[in-house]
């Protein structure tokens, strides 16, 4: 089974600031894997587009770059990783369909979260007149 919308993936992986030597941001070891589900929008796009189409026992190795993680420097971008490529590498430890729970809970998340999807959104109760 491939990564695509709506499947879940099991992932270990290191995620480095500026390549193999750099800080290592962010991890997911063999005992605390990342699961996440694609397609719906919560993951980092670049990160997404390189993962589809693997499969289990996939590894992979990809660099972002700054334009796709966290963007370039400017006045209003202050991110401390702006400017920055992301290398990452890992591999695919398990793919499959989302379950009922985890389906009921991104509709949930989603809801919860107003769907970001309006850049004029208040920060109210999801009442949105148009």
């Amino acid at each position: 089974m491939k990564i695509e919308d709506l499947k879940v993936a099991k992932l270990i992986y290191t995620i480095q600031s500026d390549g193999p030597n750099g800080p290592v941001l962010e991890q997911a070891t063999p005992e605390k894997p990342r699961v996440m589900m694609f397609g719906v929008g919560r993951i980092m796009k670049s990160f997404s587009d390189a993962l589809r189409d693997l499969e289990a026992g996939d590894s992979f190795v990809f660099t972002i770059p700054p334009e796709e993680a966290f963007g370039l420097p400017s006045e209003a971008n202050r991110h401390p990783l702006a400017g920055h490529s992301l290398f990452v590498r890992g591999e695919v430890v398990e793919v499959r369909d989302p379950t009922i729970e985890e389906m009921d809970a991104e509709v949930e998340w989603r809801r919860a979260n107003g769907l970001h999807f309006h850049h004029d959104h208040e920060h109210g109760h999801g009442h949105h007149h148009h």
